[in-house]
């Protein structure tokens, strides 16, 4: 996996998300900037309200005007208070549509769209680890940032109004204030960056405790624990790893109270002084007392909102963190180029495939997995590809698939190379069962036809069921072809059987009436007897398919065409099933050990 080499600022995760934000929907950004300006008024209301209704008494007009003046303010402070409300709670609401939905589908999509040899890459599945965060919760991550940066920019708004009002005071009102609030942000910062340091720390010592925890519950470890008296060893494990947590922890409070008493210190100088200047001030007649709780409510509104705004903003880097692993994972190149050929050119009902000196290394490695392999794959033809585990039988099918790319020479796909195929119109005309074959939570129907109900064709999808042989047992079935597989979705949902679910499998790729079958190992879990009448289910119905059957077990050679014999990563023999025989070399030797089990009544081969 390529890494671009992009840097992802502070201010570039904005634009990125308010980009995508102003995509999904323009409104939420014109309401998020409502939100900000009703909540300045709110604020700047609570500040203003006891002033003004202490300067109607210092007015010393009628009771009956004074208590509808109340009545009036207090109704439009509760309306402006209720707009506020109603925007905040809005704009939560579409933010978590925003997350949940838009961002989402995003990630979705570039998922199921990259490349699978960078998808499956274990850098590219840490990248998408650490970024899941910026999607995980309501107050972390892109959620986050869109809290704090409506409550960010309602304090700005607020230290600036509030500081143009104060200057009417003294300017070195301001300056004292700024000062005491800078002190204490710095203060801040360093407790919080010693928080981020231990973060890895702490969170070493949470997975072992998350770990005993889960092993506690599990019931299959609980005979064990039971067995071999491994509560004494366990429960020391766990006493460990929360003394760990708990010291760092510790470390981490006395540094925020260290940080809490120096704020308390700083708060008292700017109290004395500030209310000190004020009360002068009113004593000598220079100020009025609606004036004097007014700049006292604006002292201490400055000096509040310049720590939330510290704190806001720290909450803010930290889900920084987050967005940047979200983005980076977003940013990572396709290294395939989708080529243009088109459907007009896969109308054969058979594929060709060719394998010219390929050659195969994983990134970052330089062992060879498969080493100067040549064969070719007729029309029609069934092939069967053998070798023990680790001879680079499932390399083979993931380079047919376009999965992986040769690191040296070619593949062909009816004489065209297959890096100037477009894949997705590949995709249309083959079709693969993997061993570790598996099936979605949503009905028969759906998992045949990859599709949603009312997009298929219901005959059919029935029709696949029963050429795969799966018929009998669905038609039982309440809801027939439309029952639920699994538990996750539907409680009437059904198991299928090792076997059952090889024939959905089948049904699967003969629903999609593919050009070229590739089965990679697909009936290793089922018993010698069960697995040779899945291949004899398989040659039933593949007629005029080119196809491609791997295993490290032989049933499926006696019906092929031709054979491949794969070793170190070699095609070492290729022919018929009697012309191996008679070679009397590798693939002879497995055979007659494994025909054994093949035989009416023969024991599971130990593979």
């Amino acid at each position: 996996m390529k890494d671009k080499k992009f840097k992802y600022t502070s201010l570039s995760n904005l634009c990125f998300i308010y980009k995508n934000l102003w995509e999904y929907d323009k409104s939420i950004v014109l309401f998020a900037a409502a939100e900000v300006i009703f909540a300045v008024i709110s604020g700047f209301g609570a500040v203003l309200l006891p002033s003004v209704i202490i300067g109607m008494l210092e007015k010393h007009i009628s009771v009956a005007v004074m208590i509808r003046n109340i009545v009036i303010i207090c109704a439009l402070y509760g309306g402006i208070n209720a707009v506020s409300s109603f925007l905040r709670d809005r704009n939560e609401y579409q933010y978590i549509e925003f997350r949940t939905g838009f961002m989402t589908e995003i990630q979705y999509r570039k998922m199921m769209n990259m490349d699978y040899d960078i998808f499956e890459d274990e850098k590219t599945q840490k990248l998408l680890k650490a970024g899941d965060e910026a999607l995980a919760n309501n107050h972390g991550g892109l959620e986050g940032i869109l809290h704090n940066m409506v409550l960010i920019s309602t304090e700005v708004i607020g230290l600036i109004l509030y500081a143009l009002l104060l200057t009417n005071v003294h300017p070195l009102i301001i300056v004292l204030l700024t000062v005491i609030s800078c002190i204490q942000f710095i203060c801040f910062h360093f407790a919080n960056k010693y928080e981020l340091k231990n973060k890895d720390k702490k969170a070493e010592a949470e997975i072992t405790k998350q770990y005993l925890d889960r092993q506690a519950n599990d019931v299959v470890a609980g005979k064990d624990i039971r067995l071999y008296q491994m509560k004494n060893w366990l429960t020391l494990k766990y006493r460990k790893a929360n003394m760990k947590y708990q010291k760092l922890i510790e470390k981490e409070r006395l540094r925020y109270f260290a940080n809490d008493l120096i704020g308390l210190f700083l708060q008292l100088i700017r109290d004395a002084i500030c209310y000190g200047y004020l009360i002068m001030m009113l004593k000598n007649g220079s100020m009025s007392v609606s004036q004097f709780v007014l700049y006292i409510g604006l002292v201490s509104s400055f000096a509040e909102y310049f720590n939330q705004i510290t704190r806001n903003i720290t909450e803010t880097e930290r889900c920084q963190k987050s967005v940047c692993f979200f983005r980076k994972f977003l940013d990572i190149d396709n290294h395939n180029n989708h080529g243009s050929i088109t459907k007009t050119q896969f109308c054969d009902n058979a594929f060709e495939i060719e394998f010219s000196h390929v050659t195969f290394c994983y990134p970052d490695s330089e062992k060879k997995i498969l080493n100067d392999i040549s064969f070719t794959l007729r029309k029609g033809e069934k092939a069967a590809l053998v070798g023990i585990n680790g001879a680079g039988k499932t390399t083979i099918v993931k380079l047919i698939c376009g999965f992986y790319h040769p690191t040296e020479g070619h593949i062909y796909v009816n004489g065209t190379d297959i890096s100037e195929l477009d894949l997705y119109v590949y995709y249309d005309n083959i079709a693969a069962v993997f061993q570790d074959a598996f099936s979605f939570s949503f009905t028969v129907a759906e998992n045949v036809t990859c599709l949603s109900e009312g997009k298929y064709d219901e005959e059919k999808c029935v029709k696949s069921i029963k050429r795969a042989g799966l018929w009998e047992k669905i038609k039982e079935l309440p809801d027939k072809e439309k029952t639920y597989l699994n538990k996750d979705i539907a409680e009437s949902g059904i198991q299928l059987s090792g076997g059952q679910m090889q024939k959905l499998m089948l049904a699967r790729a003969l629903y999609k009436n593919c050009k070229l079958l590739l089965l990679d190992e697909p009936t290793a879990a089922l018993d010698a007897i069960a697995e040779n009448e899945m291949y004899e289910k398989y040659e039933e119905v593949i007629s005029g398919r080119t196809a491609l059957f791997i295993s490290h077990r032989l049933a499926s050679t006696r019906f092929c065409d031709k054979i491949l014999f794969l070793e170190n990563g070699r095609i070492v023999e290729e022919g018929t099933h009697e012309e191996l025989l008679a070679a009397n070399k590798e693939y002879a030797h497995m055979f007659e050990v494994q025909s054994q089990y093949y035989k009416e009544g023969g024991k599971e081969n130990a593979d």
